[in-house]
């Protein structure tokens, strides 16, 4: 296999111009991809990287290697680097993981060439891949592929690329470390850390991300027209909540986007009958008001009808909710769209006190957002 060139893959938006250019710069050779990065993070980031990689080597007609996700190698392998600055020793040592990878597997196919999608990054250093690959190339008699793709535009011909072929562009390296660092710099949730405990598909959410970029994939198949883009939305999280009976916590559902509470004693909550109107029928349900708070109370069984669900308990709700959007016309409903009371579905409303314990967060961030041609 002489004439083949086997290319460490970073991401999609890296690879994807880079393996076009040197399509355009070798085309007697025979380039083959070898997706291995176990630096990323979360495991369904990976996942939704390399699904992005598969097409786009479908699409340039590469073939493509995956290698293991030898994460907690990974790990050992920057042990006391941790708190390492971006660009530095860290960075180093996870290039040089990869690298050495690649050419175990292009020595082990006699494959004499090898090069790296990392090149390609304007957030990397070219020089220190450079030499890091050359050094490694050596161990294994091999030679390491240099090549700038960056200079004269380049950089800037790689993003218009990558949104013209509707790639995913992730918004950090992969690694949880260098992600933490940009995050509490921002003071910001690490939303790509975070996954609901009923598994709900969240807005900005690993699962919502997948979901989209699989819908992409989809329309593309049956032949739909989509529009992919970013729309800015204010996302919530629950980081813990609970309700508390006369010492006792009860089992409580927190809706989407209620607001914090610091223990705070609701006073005895006065039921109220409200009429629902839903598409062609009207409902009447009990909503419990807190005398001494804005938090509001809903009994399971009128949440079932609401939403035709049918929950036994809260519990069984808890680690299988709703639909976010069922939850967020049910917040319409109640409170109003725009609202951000509290609103907790119990078992049964209690009429006396409570207290309520909510830790919310409520963050602006950019979400990936899929639009098909009716």
């Amino acid at each position: 296999m002489s004439e083949s060139i086997l290319v460490h893959i970073c991401c999609s938006v890296d690879s994807h111009y880079f393996l076009s250019q040197l399509q355009l710069m070798y085309p007697e050779k025979k380039f083959i991809g070898y997706f291995y990065n176990p630096n990323i993070h979360p495991r369904q980031e990976y996942n939704l990287r390399y699904s992005d990689v598969q097409r786009s080597c479908q699409m340039l007609n590469i073939p493509l290697i995956e290698g293991e996700y030898e994460c907690q190698e990974w790990f050992e392998s920057v042990k006391g680097l941790e708190d390492a600055p971006e660009k530095g020793e860290r960075c180093i040592k996870c290039f040089d993981t990869r690298l050495e990878n690649t050419a175990k597997v292009a020595h082990k196919m006699r494959i004499p060439l090898f090069t790296t999608t990392l090149l390609s990054s304007p957030l990397k250093d070219s020089e220190t891949l450079y030499k890091e690959g050359d050094q490694i190339a050596k161990k294994y008699d091999l030679d390491f592929l240099k090549v700038d793709v960056r200079s004269n535009g380049g950089t800037q011909r790689q993003s218009e690329l990558a949104n013209k072929d509707k790639l995913y562009k992730q918004n950090y390296c992969g690694c949880t470390f260098a992600l933490s660092k940009q995050r509490d710099l921002h003071n910001q949730l690490i939303l790509e850390m975070m996954s609901n405990i009923g598994k709900q598909i969240m807005p900005g959410s690993n699962e919502q991300r997948l979901a989209v970029f699989q819908k992409r994939t989809e329309c593309e198949a049956k032949g739909i027209k989509y529009i992919l883009n970013k729309c800015p939305k204010i996302v919530w999280r629950n980081m813990r909540s609970y309700c508390v009976d006369n010492s006792q916590v009860i089992d409580s559902y927190l809706l989407a986007f209620s607001k914090s509470k610091r223990l705070v004693k609701t006073g005895y909550i006065v039921c109220m009958e409200r009429e629902l109107h839903l598409d062609s029928e009207s409902i009447r349900i009990q909503v419990g008001y807190a005398s001494k708070d804005d938090s509001v109370f809903l009994g399971l069984s009128d949440v079932n009808k609401i939403l035709k669900t049918s929950y036994h308990n809260v519990r069984e709700m808890m680690f299988s909710p709703p639909e976010y959007e069922k939850e967020l016309v049910l917040r319409s409903l109640i409170c109003g769209a725009d609202s951000i009371n509290p609103i907790i579905i119990i078992d049964k409303i209690i009429l006396y006190s409570l207290k309520i314990f909510i830790d919310a967060r409520f963050q602006e961030t950019s979400v990936f957002n899929i639009t098909t041609d009716s």
